[in-house]
């Protein structure tokens, strides 16, 4: 169109009757040819972008979901941040090459492929003259390629590193501030954020040299196009709108040559950082992503051929033996062995690190269970489905979590849909519905992140009534009670255990006097189960317990003495 256009006008130049008819039909082929570019732009725009966030949404709900089922020493070893940059920026850069990446890769690959067509009608010669940088390009875009994956892996690291330090001091900002550690924080954040720095340094380094050097090449080549060209031109073996035409094709090739290194750049940040999401989507997972709803399946007791009652425990503990990290920190429990019966209520006591927030642990199935270690109304734990075994506990753990959400939607967190009822007996139970009609807007009080609003008192009653709220056969106080007084965990108790048999109850606790309210105690220390018995029969032993119960009695007296 531009040869016709050109050649035309040159034409009429040079004294011979214009080419009217050339020129008017260059002029329409290229008004229809710019409305089929733009539609084509449109809808690859429409169609490629909607796709890529289509996967970014897919991705980041499948690495979520297996992220969530992965076992807890995962999150023991790994950096909050580095799940949050893994969930976040590797994704976004992910969706950088699918989206605006990949479009510009189709969009100048086809005008590459175009360009070169039209270039070989007007001049098989200059076209291969042209393509002599070709092979070059390739040889440097595999050089820069590596380093550009090592550095985006670099920056990858760093910024989640700068994003674990971030989320580190703004959930412990009381700690911060208690010991005056703001400028020492700030100096170890600013510390990430150079390093942050320096590793994108390095890329925009590499990037520059690379864009250089394809700015350079095809520099070289448009020069010695030019001057071929225009000796074609004056020898009569190339018109003149031959001429402009080749060179305004060249200009569209050198266009996608330069805007390759920037799909280079995105593909190799887009590699790296779908590298380290594939790294957490390949380890793995607890149990399978189900359609199993909360609530189902919940046990009943078990009976025998005639639909009676069965005599085993509800819950038996067989010579469990457990270590962390493959027993670098020695075993935490050695041959525990216990049972206990529904509607029972058993005390765990011990000193600090004997074992029993490992056994809760265990109880729930957060660690492997040794097959023939535990089991459930004579059942292997260990055949049972994690979901369905962690659904006949309710835990309260010693440090309480609440969620950024509502009372009602913390104390219903166990149940499928927030049941108010359900919510307000289970409040009342745990002896903090009067303090609930207090709050701003009741049950719909927003308690912050972590119940930031509420004492830490107020956060333990929120944790036990969610516990009772769920409605499990089986509740787990690990040290629960540890922020109430002894009148309010006097209370508590009074509404979890109405009545004797209601419901099961294992309950770790510190504060000694508390365990007259059990039937049972189980005394752990060192992993291993020393004592057990009634309150009454663990004193006239006068051993472990006796010492832990007088040394506390004693430390109390001291405290109450003038």
């Amino acid at each position: 169109m531009i040869r016709e256009a050109v050649d035309a006008v040159s034409t009429a130049r040079a004294g011979a009757l214009p080419g009217k008819g050339p020129l008017l039909r260059a002029v329409g082929f290229m008004i229809l040819f710019s409305i089929l570019h733009a539609s084509f732009r449109f809808l690859a725009r429409r169609s490629l972008l909607l796709t890529a966030r289509e996967v970014e949404r897919e991705v980041r709900r499948r690495l979520f979901s297996h992220v969530i089922r992965l076992p807890i020493p995962f999150f023991q070893s790994t950096p909050t941040g580095d799940v949050m940059s893994r969930l976040t920026n590797d994704l976004s850069a992910v969706w950088l090459f699918l989206g605006p990446g990949l479009l510009t890769l189709i969009g100048t690959s086809i005008a590459w492929l175009l360009a070169v067509a039209f270039m070989l009608r007007i001049s098989p010669s200059l076209t291969l003259v042209s393509l002599l940088i070709a092979p070059v390009v390739v040889l440097l875009s595999r050089e820069y390629g590596r380093a550009f994956h090592r550095q985006h892996r670099k920056v990858q690291e760093s910024l989640a590193s700068m994003n674990g330090t971030l989320q580190e001091n703004v959930s412990g900002i009381r700690i911060v501030k208690a010991f005056t550690l703001e400028a020492r924080e700030e100096e170890r954040f600013a510390r990430d954020c150079e390093e942050y720095f320096r590793n994108n340094l390095a890329v925009a380094r590499t990037s520059a040299a690379f864009h250089g050097a394809i700015g350079l090449l095809a520099g070289v080549g448009m020069a010695l196009v030019l001057y071929l060209g225009g000796r074609a031109v004056v020898h009569g073996t190339l018109t003149l709108g031959g001429f402009v035409a080749f060179n305004a094709y060249l200009a569209m090739l050198s266009f996608p040559t330069m805007a390759m290194g920037w799909v280079i750049n995105l593909f190799q940040r887009g590699n790296a950082a779908m590298g380290r999401i594939n790294q957490f989507l390949r380890l793995p997972a607890e149990f399978p992503e189900t359609d199993e709803e909360p609530g189902e399946n919940l046990p009943r007791p078990a009976t025998d051929a005639a639909g009676a009652a069965t005599s085993a425990p509800l819950l038996e503990v067989r010579g469990l033996v457990f270590s962390h990290g493959h027993g670098e920190r020695g075993e935490a429990l050695r041959g525990v062995s216990f049972s206990v019966r529904r509607g029972e209520v058993v005390g765990l006591v011990g000193p600090t690190g004997g074992g029993k927030s490992t056994l809760f642990s265990l109880l729930l199935g957060m660690y492997p269970i040794p097959p023939g270690t535990i089991f459930w109304e004579g059942r292997d734990v260990s055949g049972i489905p994690l979901p369905e075994l962690r659904r006949r506990f309710a835990l309260v753990a010693q440090d309480p979590f609440l969620f950024s959400d509502s009372v009602l939607e913390n104390v219903c967190f166990g149940r499928e849909v927030p049941d108010a009822g359900a919510a307000r007996e289970a409040a009342g139970l745990a002896r903090f519905l009067d303090e609930i009609g207090e709050l701003p807007r009741g049950f719909d009080t927003v308690v912050g992140e972590r119940g930031v609003s509420l004492s830490g008192g107020q956060k333990q009653r929120v944790t036990i009534a969610r516990a009772l709220c769920a409605g499990a056969p089986v509740l787990l106080l690990d040290d629960a009670l540890s922020s109430v007084d002894a009148e309010t965990e006097r209370e508590i108790f009074e509404g979890i255990l109405p009545v004797r048999g209601e419901r099961t109850v294992l309950f770790s606790t510190h504060r000694m006097a508390s365990l007259s309210r059990c039937d049972r105690v189980l005394v752990l220390a060192g992993g291993r189960i020393v004592e057990e018995g009634t309150q009454d029969e663990l004193l006239s032993l006068r051993r472990v317990y006796y010492d832990l119960y007088s040394r506390q009695m004693l430390a109390r007296e001291l405290e109450e003495s003038p």
